[in-house]
């Protein structure tokens, strides 16, 4: 009968947002002042990564550097 499933696996992204989503460069924070979970993405200088808590607005920034760490997670508080 019709409408018994619900296929989400045949629409795809296009081709063009698929590469562009992939590029993105973004970290993953806890911010712990609010027990929240969001992506922080790379400033337009390409020199840190800077974002918010999306509850108090508790910004955070996390310098782009070569002796730098390659975790991708992180808590703020």
């Amino acid at each position: 009968m019709a409408g018994e499933h619900l296929d989400l696996s045949s629409d795809s992204l296009p081709e063009e947002r698929v590469g562009a989503r992939r590029e993105q460069r973004f970290l993953g924070v806890h911010f712990v002042c609010c027990g929240v979970y969001t992506r922080i993405y790379v400033n337009s200088d390409g020199s840190a990564y800077e974002g918010r808590c999306p509850r108090c607005s508790l910004p955070v920034q996390f310098k782009i550097g070569k002796d730098g760490t390659d975790r991708r997670f992180f808590s703020a508080y």
